[in-house]
């Protein structure tokens, strides 16, 4: 059911029949968007449709669903809203990084098609890739049986209270700061920028719970790009994550001791052999003897049953898609991207471009006092 939204704020208004244009074009480039998930006996899979992708005026909520089972519909959106350009994914097509390259290559073709005197043809990415280069499942090429597995035991994290009532629509709050002043700060701090807000969520968080609640961590959910550590040209799925969090009540509770705690972790649990651990534990369900060869009705069960028991291991999530690079005579037109998604639960996500910093708080709680008490940190 997650639906990403990924944007981009031009400083000129949208013409809608450009942006279809510039749509038609990047469907070229990447056909591999043009899927529609079916339902197998074993497996769900992608199947590869011709069905025409519209771009529209923007009038549903944000991050409203876009998987329909037993429809055969594309897993994706093309909108606009006065000077934005929206592009929304279903997060079984692809991941951050994929639904990013998407999006950078609509926007540098818009830019093109409406100042085409002025800007000069670009390649974003590496012109040689294929269609199989990019519909590469890297988690099974990186799939290693005999890698030693490590029983973690598994911690239950303090879970958010909602305030009063939960809301059913998606709850979204946004906001930008200088990347060049939080660099700063972190540089001060001798940690990176990544680690700062991870520590700095984790303490929002912290000023919201009670002395009860405190028997429990805060625990964080952070994907990481695997990319940059298994080197891949996929757009399909290929991240991990770690969950960095701290555990509060022991007299150790100020912001210098949870940005320390937070950095030894990161240092610890980014390395490439700890991923690989990861890897291996996200794609040994689908390659397990038994379980592979069970009805999928049965492995949903399994499926669902799971994802509650994770539920109860993480309090929040923190997703930094990081750095939007444009060639630098078409960034003069964008204003900023930004980013966030749908989710049941606290989210943060984060992407810059150039020296702004874009924050997408979603939530369905009734509070914002976590987000206020960020922005204070």
């Amino acid at each position: 059911t997650r639906v990403f939204r990924f944007y981009c704020e031009l400083k000129e208004e949208i013409n809608e029949e450009t942006l279809q244009k510039a749509l038609d074009r990047t469907l070229e480039k990447y056909p591999l968007f043009r899927a529609v998930l079916r339902k197998g006996l074993f497996w769900f899979y992608l199947e590869r449709r011709d069905i025409p992708a519209i771009v529209k005026k923007e009038t549903g909520a944000p991050c409203s669903g876009l998987y329909i089972p037993d429809k055969k519909t594309l897993l994706f959106r093309v909108s606009y809203h006065k000077n934005r350009i929206n592009f929304e994914v279903f997060h079984a097509l692809t991941d951050g990084t994929g639904a990013t390259e998407f999006l950078r290559e609509l926007v540098k073709n818009y830019l093109y098609l409406i100042h085409e005197e002025d800007l000069e043809p670009v390649e974003l990415s590496n012109q040689y890739l294929t269609v199989k280069d990019q519909e590469d499942d890297s988690f099974s090429r990186y799939y290693d049986p005999d890698f030693p597995r490590k029983k973690k035991k598994k911690i239950r994290a303090v879970q958010i209270k909602k305030g009063g009532k939960g809301y059913e629509e998606l709850q979204i709050n946004e906001a930008s700061m200088s990347v060049k002043e939080l660099l700063g700060i972190a540089r001060e701090k001798k940690v990176s920028m990544s680690v700062l807000l991870t520590a700095a969520f984790i303490c929002a968080i912290h000023e919201e719970m009670s002395r009860m609640q405190e028997k429990k961590p805060v625990i964080l959910m952070v994907p990481v790009n695997l990319r940059k550590i298994f080197p891949s040209d996929s757009m399909l799925n290929f991240f991990g994550y770690i969950e960095p969090g701290y555990q509060f009540g022991g007299g150790k509770d100020s912001f210098e001791d949870v940005l320390e705690a937070v950095k030894l972790y990161f240092q610890e649990n980014l390395s490439k052999e700890h991923m690989a651990g990861r890897v291996n534990e996200l794609i040994a369900i689908e390659k397990h003897k038994i379980l592979k060869w069970a009805p999928l009705e049965l492995k949903n069960r399994c499926i669902r049953a799971g994802a509650k028991r994770a539920e109860q291991e993480v309090t929040a999530v923190l997703s930094n898609m990081s750095v939007v690079k444009m060639p630098e005579d078409y960034a003069q037109y964008i204003e900023k991207f930004g980013v966030y998604t749908s989710t049941n639960r606290t989210e943060l996500c984060i992407c810059s471009f150039q020296d702004t910093l874009s924050l997408g708080f979603t939530s369905r709680y009734d509070s914002t006092n976590i987000q206020r008490n960020f922005y204070r940190i």
